[in-house]
C-alpha cells in the first residue's frame, strides 16, 4: 500500500517507489519534480514563486527558493540511494502563479530555474515546464508519473 506525503508550501520532500509525493497548498509556487528512474526515487521541491522575484517570508513559516529547494531535495534523494546521473527533472508551476499569457517575467522565472538545473549539472527533461493552473501536483515515485489534480 502507497503513502500518499503532502508537500506544503516551500517543503520539500523525498520517498522511494512506495509513496506518492503531492503538493497540498493554493499559493503561488513552482513545483520542482525530480526522479531517478532506475531506483524509483523521486522528490518533490514546492519552492517560493512570486511575479516580482521577491519571498514574503512574513507570509509563510518557511520558505524555499528554487536554489535552495533543489539542493535539498537533491542530497535527500541521494541519501535514499538516488544516482545523481539517473535524475531527471520537470517543473510545473500552478496553485494560482499570477501571470498573463506570455508574461515576460513568469517565463524569466523558469528559464533562471532551467539554467540553475544545468549550472548543478542536473538534467532537465525539455519541454516538461506546465502551467497547471489551481491543480495540484503529484509524483507517483513508483511509476515516475506525474499527475495534475
Amino acid at each position: 500500500m502507497k503513502r500518499y506525503i503532502s508537500v506544503h508550501t516551500g517543503e520539500i520532500m523525498a520517498a522511494d517507489k512506495d509513496s506518492v509525493l503531492h503538493s497540498d497548498a493554493n499559493k503561488a509556487c513552482l513545483v520542482i519534480v525530480a526522479y531517478d528512474p532506475q531506483k524509483k526515487i523521486g522528490g518533490l521541491a514546492h519552492a517560493m514563486f512570486f511575479s516580482n522575484g521577491s519571498v514574503r517570508k512574513q507570509d509563510f513559516t518557511m520558505t524555499r527558493d528554487a536554489s535552495g529547494a533543489i539542493d535539498e531535495m537533491i542530497d535527500d534523494m541521494m541519501v535514499l540511494g538516488a544516482d545523481m546521473e539517473n535524475i531527471e527533472v520537470c517543473l510545473v508551476t500552478g496553485e494560482n502563479v499570477p501571470h498573463e499569457e506570455n508574461d515576460p517575467e513568469y517565463y524569466k522565472h523558469i528559464t533562471d530555474t532551467i539554467r540553475l538545473l544545468e549550472e548543478k549539472n542536473i538534467r532537465y527533461k525539455k519541454m516538461t515546464a506546465k502551467d497547471v493552473g489551481n491543480m495540484h501536483v503529484g509524483l507517483d515515485v513508483e511509476t515516475g508519473v506525474v499527475s495534475y489534480d
